[in-house]
């Protein structure tokens, strides 16, 4: 599979949304935006948390995932301070200020985990080349 490094994260941020949306909630518009409101809060604390696996995983990552971790922890802050305010915009029913915070806050979000997804993978293919480089 090709395309794995994208196709479980979304898988699990997908399963995350849906069991918030459906567990316990009826299904109506007002919990449909709250739980996409806060779907970017989801996204970058699973971009800490490979940001974490990337730093524990090997003593040479250390230096380098403790920048990204701290790094997305200031991230984290903004996108939980974008999800406060687009729930208050929404709430005060703002009709065309909320979306755009909610775009902003899911491309920051967006970013972040594609680029702890390319951390974590860089890493593993700079193992695969150097076991390749030692093994010939």
């Amino acid at each position: 599979m090709a395309h794995l490094n994208i196709i479980l994260p979304i898988t699990l941020l997908l399963i995350g949304f849906l069991l918030k949306l459906f567990i316990g909630r009826n299904i109506e518009t007002p919990s449909l935006i709250e739980a996409l409101c806060e779907l970017p809060v989801d996204i970058i604390f699973l971009a800490l948390s490979f940001s974490i696996a990337f730093t524990l995983s090997k003593t040479e990552n250390q230096a380098n995932g403790l920048f990204f971790c701290f790094a997305g922890i200031a991230v984290a802050i903004l996108v939980v301070a974008l999800w406060r305010i687009t729930i208050i915009y929404y709430l005060k029913k703002v009709k065309y200020f909320w979306p755009i915070i909610l775009a902003i806050n899911l491309f920051v979000s967006s970013y972040a985990i594609k680029k702890s997804v390319d951390l974590i993978i860089d890493g593993v293919e700079k193992i695969e080349k150097l076991d390749s480089e030692h093994n010939k």
